[in-house]
């Protein structure tokens, strides 16, 4: 095995050209795959670091309009009294607040409240100080935090001295008393919090069955299983539609393992493909290699025969050439880590998990996955040649010359067969990108129904432990929009619980007189804004009939007011018209009534890939129901200039508030949008590489045919056939070849863009005028990797080719 070994080495370094061009090849496929196994790796199969973390499970509640995946206080304590399969479990909720410190601006950090099971369920405890004790639990003995690991670090460089100093967090005092573990910072779980502290529900939260801010995660019992866990719940779900059957139609729970919980089923989806596409690169790869190793094979027929007159069995010329491909492959697979290394150092700087980078390790199971890429592709590009070697005819070999030594008809199929597979191949490549990156210069194009241009965002957290109360921030937000209006170059401030540039949130159900609150069926959802009237105006959404409500002309009447879209005044009342009709909002189980007073149009998300839950939106004024969480708008011809002065403004109202972000509508949506673009990019990337290797295999393989057919254009030439009859049959073979690899290919691309619309509807579909131009641009290089070879073929000289004859 040994001299075989240095055997095939020492041929390999006697033809460096070819061995530097099978190398680079093979690293280019093996190196996108390795990069692709990498991010695949870090993003689906790197599990929690939490002791046997199999039993953790995430509850999910499937309703038939939708899913509940996070829970009210009210809807904890019905879980728990029916929670026998979980050994413990913890409910959280991430908070965003403000951190103030003496000569230091107040700044926003993230943290998370947790129930007194957090250290029981994850098996984890504090790598400093304490854990919380059973008594900070209680109502408004909850002033105390434990930091993570990182914020430890980078705050107090480590000091063992931080327990017992005092934080401020949204002007409440709070005392450190530990320090979370370094593996306890898990981001996917906690987003990159800075302290976690015991959770004291609000009296919001406490009373309100729709305040759901609260996941489940618990730690299943030994030898139960989520199927078990999800099936003892059926009776609080059972209950639950029982007595609310218009927040619960069609309940049930499920127990997700929390690694799977923690993965966006988007992110895991594209993960997929673009590992997929990435085997596509390869895949060209091995077809260009193949035809190197048919070319090799086929100049050294003569070789092969004498051997095997001199005794060598078939069996073992197979071996030889095939572990000449193996080798080959193990080489370019070493050199592809290298390139997958530095792909995956951009690709990790791109995609941000909690903030931080992508962990992108190639060791392990990546390095041991790169490795059988490589053996089975160097089987793959490597089995046919070896295979037409072995079988080499013994006799008619030895009476031809080397150069001359023709091919069979399994090597004019085999050429065939890998024009057609590199072509088609790369369509689907080229085809995948130019679909991405159509569906997203529509998603630029199309009008929203409002104006994306003009606007600024500043996210506001409130502190409902200290502004706790409507009246309380009903005054803020008063006083904020009155100090922000007077920023230079501000038009229009508005404050608002969401914008639809996320398709707005927080459905649901409606109902007109007449319906019953039991009539489930017949209430559609309705997204629902809390917004002061200002919004309309600043974001550029025109009044189609009746007019803008006015809170301080309708301060305390009964019923309220609302404004609703167009598209729910006709679900709601065909024909006629919506304004002075009433319409109700289930809430908790209520249906709470107002007064339509007017009617706007429908406004579109500028971002968003999918369409939204409901087309149906509800207006109610901000002053009525203020929200403890929301978004500021300013409109302004010159947006982007004022993130810093509306963050001094929110601190001159309150120094103890901060804004959590403040971007432009477009910075928002690029952030959104960034992984989707990520991933687009890099289908561009192997698309381009697919198109380069596609055309330098066609060239090959035309090539070979040219050299191996030299001889027969040389007689037609001597016969009186003109050089234009034999650039003509050249280009003909490559190109009716080519074509088909196109047919093939645009097959494969219908089928790559209806799974991509299944799972981007808004964003990617097979669009004709896409195909076209990339089976275009295909056919042109195609035509140009044919016509070289095929130029030289109408170089043959009739006189050396009838002498060599």
């Amino acid at each position: 095995m040994f001299t075989q070994l240095r055997l095939t080495l020492r041929r390999l370094s006697q033809s460096p050209g070819f061995t530097i061009v099978a190398v680079l090849t093979l690293a280019l496929g093996i190196g996108v795959n390795a990069t692709m196994l990498g991010v695949v790796e870090a993003l689906l199969f790197r599990g929690a670091p939490f002791p046997t973390r199999e039993r953790l499970v995430r509850l999910v509640g499937q309703l038939r309009q939708g899913a509940i995946d996070q829970y009210s206080a009210v809807e904890l304590d019905e879980i728990r009294a029916q929670s026998s399969a979980f050994e413990s479990y913890v409910y959280l909720n991430r908070e965003s607040v403000a951190l103030a410190e003496p000569d230091r601006p107040a700044e926003r950090i993230v943290g998370v409240n947790v129930s007194d099971g957090v250290f029981t369920t994850l098996g984890l405890t504090p790598f400093l100080g304490r854990a919380f004790t059973p008594e900070e639990f209680q109502p408004g003995r909850n002033q105390v935090v434990l930091l993570s690991h990182a914020f430890w670090q980078s705050r107090y460089g480590g000091d063992r001295a931080v327990l017992g100093r005092t934080l401020r967090l949204d002007g409440e005092n709070v005392e450190i008393v530990g320090v979370m573990p370094p593996r306890f910072d898990y981001r996917k779980l906690w987003g990159g919090a800075a302290f976690w502290r015991p959770v004291n529900f609000t009296k919001d939260q406490r009373d309100w069955r729709d305040y759901r801010a609260f996941w489940f995660i618990g730690r299943l019992r030994t030898g139960t299983t989520p199927a078990r866990a999800a099936a003892e719940l059926a009776t609080v779900a059972a209950a639950q539609q029982q007595q609310f059957p218009e927040s619960y139609t069609g309940l049930r729970y499920r127990a997700i393992p929390l690694d799977e919980a923690l993965t966006d089923p988007q992110s895991r989806q594209i993960s997929w493909l673009l590992l997929a596409l990435s085997g596509f690169v390869l895949l060209i790869a091995c077809a260009n290699l193949a035809n190197l190793q048919l070319a090799r094979a086929t100049a050294r027929l003569r070789e092969f025969a004498i051997r095997a007159a001199l005794g060598c069995s078939r069996r073992r010329l197979l071996a030889q050439q095939l572990l000449e491909s193996v080798v080959l492959a193990l080489i370019g697979g070493l050199v592809g880590l290298l390139v997958a290394i530095g792909l995956g150092r951009l690709i990790a700087n791109r995609y941000s998990l909690g903030g931080e980078p992508l962990d992108l390790s190639f060791d392990g199971p990546v390095l041991l996955a790169t490795i059988l890429v490589a053996l089975l592709a160097g089987i793959l590009f490597g089995l046919a040649p070896a295979w037409f070697a072995a079988r080499a005819d013994v006799n008619s070999a030895l009476k031809q010359q080397s150069r001359g030594s023709s091919a069979g008809r399994g090597h004019h199929r085999l050429r065939q067969a890998l024009i057609v597979t590199e072509v088609g191949l790369a369509l689907v490549l080229l085809a995948g990108a130019g679909i991405i990156h159509r569906g997203f210069s529509r998603l630029t194009e199309r009008a929203p129904g409002w104006d994306v241009d003009r606007i600024i965002v500043g996210d506001l957290p409130v502190p409902e432990r200290r502004i706790d109360t409507d009246d309380k921030r009903a005054v803020l937000f008063r006083q904020l929009q009155l100090r922000l209006a007077t920023l230079p170059g501000v038009e229009q401030v508005a404050i608002t619980s969401s914008l639809p540039i996320d398709s707005y949130n927080g459905d649901r159900q409606v109902l007109v007189e007449g319906q019953t609150a039991g009539d489930a069926s017949l209430m559609p959802a309705a997204f629902h804004v809390m917004a002061t009237a200002e919004l309309f105006p600043a974001l550029g959404i025109r009044l189609l009939e009746g007019r803008i409500y006015n809170p301080g002309l309708e301060r305390g009447k009964q019923p309220g007011v609302v404004v609703i879209n167009e598209s729910l005044a006709r679900r709601l009342w065909p024909q006629q018209s919506a304004v002075g009709r009433r319409l109700g909002s289930m809430d908790s189980g209520k249906a709470y009534w107002a007064e339509v007073v007017g009617v706007v149009r429908d406004v579109d998300s500028a971002i968003a890939t999918r369409a939204p839950s409901t087309p149906y939106v509800v207006y109610k004024p901000l002053e009525n129901e203020p929200w403890s969480y929301v978004r500021i708008v300013l409109r302004s011809p010159a947006p982007a200039g004022l993130a810093e002065a509306m963050r001094r403004a929110v601190a001159e109202v309150d120094p103890d508030l901060a804004l959590a972000s403040t971007a432009t509508v477009r910075e928002i949506a690029h952030w959104q949008q960034r992984e989707l673009r990520l991933a687009a990019e890099i289908l561009a990337w192997f698309a381009v590489l697919g198109l380069v290797l596609a055309s330098v295999g066609l060239y090959g393989v035309i090539a070979h045919v040219v050299e191996q057919r030299r001889g027969e254009f040389g007689i037609r030439l001597a016969l009186g056939a003109q050089p234009a009859d034999v650039f003509r049959l050249v280009l003909g073979y490559g190109v009716r070849w080519a074509c088909v690899g196109l047919v093939l290919g645009v097959a494969g691309s219908f089928v790559l863009g209806r799974l991509l619309g299944s799972w981007l509807p808004r964003l990617a579909h097979v669009d004709p005028l896409v195909l076209a131009s990339v089976s275009g641009v295909l056919l042109v290089v195609a035509l140009l990797a044919c016509a070289i070879p095929a130029r030289r073929a109408t170089r043959a000289d009739p006189l050396e080719v009838l002498r060599a004859e």
